[in-house]
């Protein structure tokens, strides 16, 4: 009876260890599989998997939306050529779309790198990538289509950040993909949303890079929109002070023009808060010696300022 009971125990412990052994190994099988779909992603094909190092472009292009080999690599801080490897194999799965017609060529106009749909709901998959709704895959679309003017402006806009986070290293940049997750920022938002964070104080910023061809009665629409937000009461829901507005200019001349305008909105608005302007051209901030008194106010041009 004694031996009978022992073997009866030891059948028992046999089988829970074997059921939570197995239990253990479907918990471990299920782990590798989420870890593969969240950053190797193998592909069927045989085609080479999508690395980490592949996700931190598709991000970088998400949030710019359109950007060149040089100015990928020198906001990933990554050698030229490396990328270009990397965006082979992005091509390739695509996930990444590039445009060059000939008539951009012509003019020296670099490939311009894109995420297709097919890009975006690979990111919209992973892991904390909810940001990435079907509102802006449907949008993309048309990406594949969109003028030269909006590359080259994106391009820009791009440029002109990674300027600044030269300067200042504590930037923090929100393009409008970022921007379309909140409620509290304009119908048509600035180009970027800036913060700096400095002796615990945090500024921050509406950014506008102006190219020479922008139409004037464009420019003042853009002003007016933002003072007429403002007066409003649109950035009251945040509790923060009025952001400052920042326009980059493609040269001088743009830049007196957009004070000119400026002035002119705030006269017919009458608003009622303090509203900050500071203008600077595209040739100061890209200065190599980074010199950060660089920005003019508008209601004294006559002295440069920082951002901070």
């Amino acid at each position: 009876m004694i031996k009978y009971a022992k073997l009866r125990y030891s059948i028992h412990l046999t089988l829970i260890t074997t059921v939570i052994y197995c239990f253990y190994s479907l918990f471990l099988i299920y782990k590798y599989i989420e870890m593969n779909k969240r950053v190797d992603v193998n592909i069927r094909d045989g085609r080479s998997a999508i690395k980490q190092g592949q996700i931190d472009i598709l991000e970088a292009l998400y949030k710019y939306r359109f950007g060149s080999r040089h100015l990928i690599a020198k906001l990933l801080s990554i050698n030229e050529n490396t990328l270009y490897k990397k965006l082979i194999v992005l091509v390739k799965h695509e996930l990444i779309g590039s445009r060059l017609d000939n008539k951009s060529k012509i003019k020296g106009i670099p490939v311009a790198y894109y995420l297709t749909p097919k890009g975006l709901k690979f990111l919209q998959a992973l892991e904390k990538h909810t940001h990435v709704t079907d509102k802006v895959i449907k949008a993309s679309y048309r990406d594949k289509v969109t003028s030269e003017a909006t590359i080259l402006h994106a391009f820009d806009v791009l440029s002109q950040v990674l300027n600044l986070k030269n300067q200042y290293s504590q930037l923090k940049a929100y393009l409008r993909r970022d921007m379309s997750r909140f409620s509290y920022f304009p119908k048509t938002p600035p180009d970027a949303f800036l913060s700096i964070a400095h002796d615990n104080v945090t500024r921050r910023y509406f950014f506008d890079y102006i190219p020479s061809s922008q139409e004037r009665k464009l420019l003042f629409q853009r002003i007016y929109s933002y003072l007429d937000f403002f007066d409003n009461g649109g950035w009251n829901i945040t509790g923060t002070e009025i952001p400052i507005l920042l326009f980059v200019t493609e040269n001088a001349t743009m830049e007196r023009r957009i004070r000119r305008i400026a002035k002119g909105v705030i006269n017919k608005i009458e608003i009622n808060d303090e509203i900050i302007i500071y203008t600077t051209t595209k040739k100061a901030l890209e200065n190599p010696n980074r010199e950060v008194m660089i920005w003019s106010e508008l209601n004294d041009p006559d002295e440069l300022v920082s951002l901070i």
